[in-house]
C-alpha cells in the first residue's frame, strides 16, 4: 500500500479528490480532450482545466488537477502523475492515458474515456430508475411487517387465545421472527460488523484479493461478465496503439492496469512470454485468456502484409469488431441482470407484504 493512500487531508498527504461525481470526471475528460486537441501541453491543459473548474467552486478538484500538473511539470509522465489523485484517476483512467502516451493520440484517449464515462452514466440512470421502486417497496415492507409482527399481532393473538382459539402458524412466525430480531438486533448488527472489517482486511492483502478474484471468476456468469469485462476494455484500445505502431511488447503495462482482476493481470505474464519467446499475436492474445470471439480475428489478419505504412488494417478491423460485439454482450448482460434483480425485489417484497396481510388475517379468524 502507498504511504499516500495511508494518510488524507489535513496531514497533506493522500489525493485532495476524496470523491468526484460521474458528471465531473466527464466533464473533466471532455476539457481536457478539447485542450489537448488545440495544442495545449498536458500541463497547460490541467491548469486550464483546473481554473476552470475553481471557478465553478469546486476546489478539490482544481487542487488535484494543480498538484498532477506540478509532477508532470517536474518531468513525470501524466499517467505517473496522476497516482496521487487515485480517486480522480482510476487504474483504468490512467491505463487509458498510458496508451494515449504509447500512441501519441492524448486526445484520443481522452475521447475514449469521456464516452466510456458518459456511457456509465447512462447504464447507471437506466439500472437505478428501474430498481429503485422494487428495493423501496421492499424496505418499506419489512418496516410494515415488523410494526406488525411487534405491535399489532402480540394484541391479536391475545384476543384469539381469550376466544379460546389456538394460535395459527403463519402469525405465530411472523411474530416470532419480528421479536426475535429485535430481541438480538446488537448481536445480528456485531456480527456484521466484524464481518465486514475481517472480510475488508483480507481482500487487502495480496493472498486475499488473489483468492477473491479467483473465486469471483468461478461464480457463474458473474465470472465471465467480470473476465469479458477486462478484455473488452483492453480491446478498446489495442486498435488505437496498433494503428499509432505501438508493439505488443509495449503494451503489456497497458493491459496489467487494465486488469483490475488480480488472476486476470497474472495471465498477462503469459501473454509476456509468448511474444518474448516470438510467438504470434493471437496465440499470445489465447494464453492470456481473450475470448475465442477476439482470438480469431487476429489470427486471421496475421497472414496479411498490411499496407505500404506498415500497420495491419485487417487485425485493427477486426479488434473493432470483436469489441463491437463483446461489448454488445455485456450490455445485454448488464440488462438482463437488472431486469432480473427488478422481478426479484418485486416479488421478494409482494411475499413480505403477502404474508403480513396472511398473518392478521388469520390472527382475526
Amino acid at each position: 500500500m502507498q504511504i499516500s493512500k495511508i494518510f488524507t487531508g489535513s496531514s497533506g498527504l493522500g489525493p485532495k479528490v476524496r470523491d468526484v461525481s460521474m458528471a465531473d470526471r466527464e466533464r473533466l475528460f471532455f476539457l481536457m480532450a478539447q485542450m489537448l486537441r488545440s495544442g495545449q501541453t498536458s500541463e497547460s491543459g490541467l491548469r486550464a482545466v483546473a481554473k476552470a473548474f475553481k471557478t465553478e467552486g469546486k476546489d478539490d478538484i482544481s487542487s488535484g488537477l494543480l498538484a498532477i500538473a506540478q509532477k508532470v511539470a517536474q518531468g513525470k509522465s501524466l499517467s505517473k502523475a496522476a497516482e496521487i489523485e487515485y480517486i480522480l484517476f482510476t487504474d483504468i483512467h490512467r491505463a487509458a492515458i498510458m496508451a494515449g502516451e504509447a500512441s501519441n493520440n492524448m486526445y484520443e484517449a481522452f475521447s475514449v474515456l469521456r464516452k466510456l464515462e458518459d456511457k456509465k452514466m447512462e447504464s447507471q440512470r437506466a439500472g437505478f430508475a428501474e430498481l429503485f421502486t422494487p428495493i423501496a417497496m421492499l424496505l418499506l415492507s419489512f418496516a410494515s411487517i415488523f410494526n406488525t409482527g411487534l405491535n399489532t399481532l402480540p394484541n391479536l393473538m391475545q384476543m384469539r387465545k381469550a376466544q379460546g382459539k389456538d394460535p395459527n402458524m403463519v402469525s405465530e412466525f411472523v411474530m416470532n421472527f419480528t421479536h426475535g430480531v429485535a430481541a438480538h438486533w446488537h448481536f445480528i448488527a456485531a456480527f456484521l460488523v466484524i464481518f465486514i472489517i475481517v472480510s475488508y482486511s483480507m481482500i487487502r492483502t495480496t493472498q486475499g484479493r488473489f483468492w477473491l478474484d479467483f473465486y469471483l471468476l468461478k461464480v457463474p456468469l458473474l465470472g465471465k461478465y467480470t473476465s469479458y469485462k477486462v478484455y473488452t476494455n483492453m480491446l478498446l484500445y489495442f486498435p488505437h496503439l496498433i494503428r499509432s505502431g505501438v508493439k505488443p511488447k509495449q503494451m503489456i503495462p497497458i493491459m496489467e492496469a487494465l486488469a483490475t482482476n488480480v488472476v486476470l493481470r497474472r495471465r498477462i505474464d503469459m501473454f509476456n512470454q509468448v511474444i518474448t519467446a516470438g510467438g504470434q499475436m493471437s496465440d499470445a492474445m489465447d494464453k492470456a485468456g481473450f475470448p475465442p470471439i477476439a482470438v480469431t480475428p487476429v489470427k486471421v489478419s496475421e497472414n496479411y502484409a498490411g499496407n505500404t505504412d506498415g500497420i495491419n488494417d485487417v487485425m485493427v478491423e477486426g479488434m473493432d469488431h470483436a469489441y463491437t460485439i463483446l461489448d454488445r454482450l455485456l450490455t445485454d448482460a448488464n440488462s438482463r441482470f437488472v431486469g432480473v434483480t427488478s422481478a426479484f425485489l418485486w416479488i421478494a417484497g409482494g411475499a413480505v407484504m403477502l404474508m403480513e396481510m396472511l398473518s392478521i388475517v388469520f390472527a382475526q379468524n
